[in-house]
């Protein structure tokens, strides 16, 4: 019986056909083999050098005649050259690697050298030796940073060859940490945390690592292994990168500086497979644990797009005929949805709600539910305004905005008697380059200025009786709880979008979550004829104009404006680095999300958040300034059926938000030359919006009031 690869996606079950070995070949029966990631890739999308059909798999554990036990190192090298000669045969020339060059492992029998066939000790489990081959090239990639008792490492990626790399550190003494952004597979590797006393998080504000190694292709992951890093560092670039993808030259200046060392490791030499053979029979019963499942080769083909995902443990197919059942996470059922609640986001008003998959799918529940603006009325509205008691278009603007109301209440007699504003609030990393004239602290600063009553927006909002609530979404201070506050907090500031992404997917998905739920409870408690959105956060100028230019094409010396006050220089320095951070980054301009992620900030994906969930409850959306404007931008990628619901509070004074508003067809209320922020000019305009409404419902017509027209 074999796995043959016979096409892309086409995986198909064959009888093996008997072969004579060659010389110094073995036939060996395959007991196990693991699916690597590698193979999947293949399976997927197959290789320049690969020629199918093929058998692949090179992660196998396979037994003699004499049913004497092996792993097989899976190359077949020159055995002459420099490299092989001095014990570095993972780089000889004329490598072959099995399941790639020849067939591999997805087999019940396999061809290989004799020189290739490391012993396995009697008391290691087969399926548990399987995994040899990973754990063999994690040796490669750790010899060169020569790991010292007691230092300190920082590894990215938490599937298992990261989990294996903290195993063999801890071994020597070295002190590991994790970091996956996958809250699932964090959750579901505790038990292998316990036992080996291995940390995992999803983040870390600590820094100062002796060494770093990335074991995943996440190019963030690589630019964070050099952050991380203390001066002298060593660095051991194992995961490989997603192809074309950019890396930030700082971060090579960083290495530069810092002295830092840089290793590569590509696979494995057989010594390698040997160490992590011993390292294996130290350690059976952790190894164990990761693995995700052992499986008959029938299953194998279903199983390529998990694996391939890179969110699941190992896979292991049993070519032994024994039917051995392992499945590690079978006691761990999916969440009960049963009582799942009809409205979105039922459960929230905690300070840290987690992103779990069915409340996402309440966010796409949530996207359906948004259907664009009706047209039934439009005429009899225009009529009824034409008629009023004055000339045709002589109240301006007035006359549009009472003319949009009526849209979207579906009505000839809008109201906008429930108003409240939304104030969202988070730090962003990009200020340690210096893109603001106003120090980071002066966002906490400014929301305890809110919650005391006495800012801008406090004012106008008592003046025009209207709600206000603040969201704190990730600013990086903590305040005590307050009636008027929200607590969202995703994280205490973004990431510095310069050097890696501002957040992770988990975080965007979270924050645009959050911000949807603070809308349902201020909704739940009494219903919102319209809502305004603002925002409070130093440097987030940077981040709404570069998120402009993602998606509207202009230019950074186009969108750049001087935010809090920034002086020739300082613009000069801020156009500098947008200009950087899109090239390095390439946000895709039709995918809110990765935009988020890549140059985001908490706070804006708040909004988006409180968008969405506004616009699918029907309620007008007024957006304040250039930030807000940003995030409604990003909520109209999503979903463009919104543009009819929201409404342009002012003109601000920067520029890019001009090039936003004409993106979503949108013409500001007012124009006061304001740029402060906080949902000042959404407050002004919410209450011009409260007075086209009464225009259109009480102004007399000409018939009613008895007064003549124009012939």
């Amino acid at each position: 019986m074999k796995l043959l690869l016979t096409g892309l996606k086409k995986l198909k079950m064959k009888e093996a056909e008997g072969r004579v070995p060659e010389e110094g070949f073995r036939l060996l029966r395959v007991q196990y083999c693991a699916i690597c990631r590698t193979d999947a890739k293949m399976w997927n999308e197959g290789h320049r050098d690969l020629v199918l059909p093929r058998v692949l798999g090179h992660e196998l554990i396979v037994t003699g005649e004499n049913g004497k036990r092996f792993a097989i190192w899976p190359g077949r090298t020159c055995g002459e050259c420099a490299y092989c000669l001095s014990g570095r045969e993972n780089l000889c020339e004329q490598m072959k690697i099995m399941g790639f060059h020849h067939d591999g492992g997805f087999s019940s029998h396999v061809m290989a050298p004799s020189e290739s066939m490391i012993r396995v000790d009697d008391h290691i489990p087969l399926h548990v030796a399987s995994l040899a081959e990973p754990a063999g090239c994690v040796q490669n990639a750790l010899e060169p940073l020569n790991p010292q008792k007691g230092e300190r490492i920082i590894i990215y990626g938490g599937g298992s060859v990261g989990l294996m790399t903290a195993l063999a550190c801890r071994e020597m003494g070295v002190i590991p940490l994790v970091i996956e952004k996958d809250e699932k597979k964090i959750e579901r590797s505790e038990e292998f945390q316990r036992a080996e006393n291995i940390m995992v998080r999803k983040e870390t504000t600590d820094s100062e690592f002796d060494m770093a190694l990335n074991a995943c292709a996440d190019p963030t992951a690589f630019s964070m292994c050099v952050a991380k890093l203390a001066k002298g560092g060593r660095l051991s670039f194992f995961g490989g990168l997603t192809k074309n993808k950019d890396i930030e030259t700082n971060l090579l200046n960083l290495m530069h500086y810092k002295e830092m060392t840089l290793s590569g490791a590509y696979g494995l030499t057989r010594k390698n497979l040997k160490d992590a053979l011993v390292l294996i029979g130290k350690k059976p019963g952790s190894f164990e644990k990761l693995i995700e499942e052992i499986i008959p080769p029938e299953k194998a083909a279903a199983l390529m797009p998990d694996i391939l995902s890179g969110k699941t443990f190992k896979y292991v197919i049993d070519f032994s005929g024994n039917g051995k059942k392992l499945n590690l996470f079978q006691g761990k059922p999916d969440q009960d949805n049963s009582e799942k609640k009809s409205a979105a986001f039922p459960e929230t008003g905690a300070d840290n709600v987690s992103m779990a998959d069915d409340t996402f799918s309440d966010y796409k529940d949530v996207l359906d539910a948004i259907c664009s603006v009706p047209d039934d009325i439009r005429a009899e509205a225009v009529s009824k305004m034409d008629n009023k008691t004055k000339p045709l278009g002589s109240l301006g603007s007035l006359e549009d905005l009472a003319l949009r109301i009526c849209l979207v209440q579906n009505t000839l007699n809008p109201r906008v008697d429930h108003k409240s504003i939304l104030v969202f609030a988070g730090d962003h990393g990009i200020v340690e380059e210096g893109v603001s004239a106003y120090p980071a602290s002066v966002t906490g600063e400014m929301v305890k200025n809110f919650l005391n009553g006495g800012a801008a927006i406090n004012v106008l909002c008592r003046q025009f009786q209207i709600d206000i609530g603040i969201v704190d979404m990730g600013v990086n201070a903590d305040f005590p709880p307050h009636p008027m506050l929200f607590g969202k907090k995703v994280r205490k500031g973004t990431r510095n979008f310069s050097l890696e992404e501002a957040m992770t997917p988990g975080e965007a998905e979270e924050a645009v979550s959050k911000g949807m739920a603070v809308f349902f409870e201020k909704y739940a408690s009494n219903k919102i004829d319209m809502i305004g959105l603002g925002e409070m956060g130093i440097g987030n100028t940077t981040s709404a104009s570069a998120i402009i230019c993602a998606i509207t094409g202009i230019t950074p010396a186009q969108a750049t404006g001087r935010g809090t006050g920034l002086d020739d220089k300082g613009m000069e320095r801020k156009t500098e680095i947008i200009e950087r951070v899109l090239k390095f980054h390439k946000p895709d301009p039709e995918d809110g999300f990765d935009i988020l992620c890549k140059i985001g900030g908490y706070e804006i994906a708040g909004i988006v958040g409180a968008v969405l969930a506004a616009v699918s409850k029907g309620a007008v959306v007024v957006l304040d300034g250039v930030i807000s404007t940003a995030a409604g931008l990003i909520a109209y990628t999503l979903k463009p059926e919104i543009g009819g619901y929201l409404i342009s509070g002012h003109k601000s004074v920067e520029v890019a938000q001009q090039a936003a508003l004409s993106h979503m067809g949108l013409e500001p209320v007012i124009d006061f030359g304001m740029r402060l922020g906080e949902g000042t000019g959404a407050a002004i305009t919410m209450n011009v919006a409260d007075t086209a409404c009464r225009i259109m419902r009480e102004m007399a017509s000409f018939e009613e009031a008895g007064v003549s027209n124009k012939d």
